[in-house]
């Protein structure tokens, strides 16, 4: 019999670049383009064909605090939301230490999509989008998907060749003229129906669907009902608590009375008044030490249930503990352990920023391992996230060219250096702390501390 070809589909960034956003004055990039090396192969997906390039599947940045380590995934969250919602007047932020006038903030991601390579950016201010192109990529030509530029006369769009019936071409035209200031094209493309450009298409779902960032804050609340309704699921889950020492062996769904709840009245009330019959909701209370579902029945009747974590006491007895009876590393693996069988089953790029927060100095390594230890030729995922944990520093588990410091210069702008430019022989983890490679807190003689 013969054996079926499996398709590999390769979802990855390979380069951000970022200006007057945030903490970057000058145009920053960072890339993911692999160096040369064949240390820690596994690691790379290796260009298999002449316009191919080589991705790292890993990517660790390293800062002091306000160095600007986190802002670069601020700026993919901010690229990610204009393409897929629109400009998020609220969360833009020009670089401020500089007189740069009324210069737009540029983000630029280049990254790859099965066998195809792209780079989509915008401009863009709080008054919305200035520019926005999509190009496709290779590693030695640039190919105009689109290019638009916004006037106070409208939009003004360029396009490369492709093949769409006339009906379709005079959609996009349409489109294209219509879309409002704020918005991006790429999404209203996707809304309208849009024919033709399939590499609009590509971009659009591989940021919706493939590009996912999780913030310190972030919280996956509905680990109990996965668990509960994923047979599959429950057992990695209970295999990962297990293997990061939790002492957690379940985690379960408990019925609560709703006087009982740790929530304001009003939003019980605003719940309990909009629920949809079979559809359910979420809600953690407001110091998350709680995590509330509200599942209202096809007969109208509302059951509350909130998460509880499982621990065995000697006697093997089942012992049920509140989410607050938790440590905030426990609690913070939870959120991380929907991240991780994802990047084992399924083809995704993930962007952490600070994946040590609340969790001892050995977790964050073990997250490191597991992923490490469970990459696959025919499977190519990507995690990217911010730290300053040194006991990762260190080239028996990574490669050189997978690590990048990032600090301030005289003026408050953040720039990058990547460990591979310093080709490191001796303890990394030593030279990062004796402030080799930057990135670490700079203080002030104390006393220069005028008290």
């Amino acid at each position: 019999m013969q054996r079926k070809q499996v398709q590999i589909r390769h979802h990855m960034i390979l380069r951000i670049t970022v200006e007057n956003l945030l903490s970057f004055k000058e145009e920053t990039q960072i890339s993911f383009v692999a160096g040369k090396s064949d240390k820690h192969s596994e690691q790379v997906c290796r260009a298999e064909k002449r316009d191919d390039i080589s991705v790292l599947k890993a990517g660790i940045i390293y800062g002091a605090n306000a160095s600007g380590k986190s802002n670069i995934i601020k700026a993919v969250d901010i690229l990610q939301k204009i393409a897929l919602e629109g400009v998020p007047k609220n969360e833009i932020e020009p670089f401020k230490l500089a007189t740069l006038g009324n210069k737009p903030s540029k983000v630029e991601m280049e990254f790859k999509v099965g066998k195809k390579y792209y780079a989509y950016g915008v401009e863009f201010s709080v008054k919305g989008i200035a520019e926005e192109w999509l190009f496709e990529t290779n590693s030695r030509s640039d190919m105009e998907v689109f290019t638009r530029k916004v006037s106070a006369d409208g939009n003004e769009f360029t396009f490369g060749s492709f093949t769409a019936s006339e009906e379709e071409k005079q959609l996009v035209k349409f489109i294209s003229m219509s879309t409002p200031k704020n918005d991006s094209f790429l999404s209203e493309y996707i809304k309208r129906n849009g024919k033709g450009l399939n590499a609009i298409t590509e971009a659009y779902r591989w940021m919706k669907e493939n590009l996912k960032i999780i913030f310190p804050k972030t919280r996956f609340e509905g680990l109990s009902i996965r668990v509960e309704k994923d047979k599959q699921f429950a057992i990695a889950t209970k295999s990962l608590l297990d293997y990061f020492n939790t002492g957690i062996v379940d985690i379960r769904r408990v019925r609560v009375a709703k006087e009982n709840l740790e929530l304001p009245k009003e939003l019980v009330t605003d719940i309990l008044a909009e629920a949809e019959p079979g559809k359910g909701i979420v809600v953690a209370s407001p110091s998350n030490s709680a995590f509330y579902f509200f599942e209202s029945e096809k007969d109208g009747t509302m059951s509350i249930y909130k998460q509880n974590t499982i621990h065995k006491g000697e006697d093997n007895r089942e012992i049920a503990f509140e989410m607050n009876e938790e440590s905030d590393g426990s609690i913070r693996i939870m959120d991380f352990i929907p991240m991780l069988i994802d990047l084992r089953l399924n083809e995704t790029v993930y962007l952490i920023d600070e994946i040590d927060r609340s969790m001892h100095p050995m977790l964050s390594q073990k997250i490191l391992e597991y992923y490490f230890g469970h990459l696959t030729a025919d499977k190519d995922t990507q995690l990217i996230f911010s730290t300053h944990e040194s006991n990762l520093l260190n080239l028996d588990l990574i490669r050189a060219d997978e690590v990048w410091f990032v600090e301030k210069d005289a003026v408050g702008a953040s720039h990058f250096t990547s460990l591979a430019e310093y080709k490191p022989r001796e303890d990394v983890r030593k030279g990062y702390l004796q402030g080799r490679y930057g990135a670490i807190p700079f203080f002030a003689p104390i006393n220069s501390l005028k008290w």
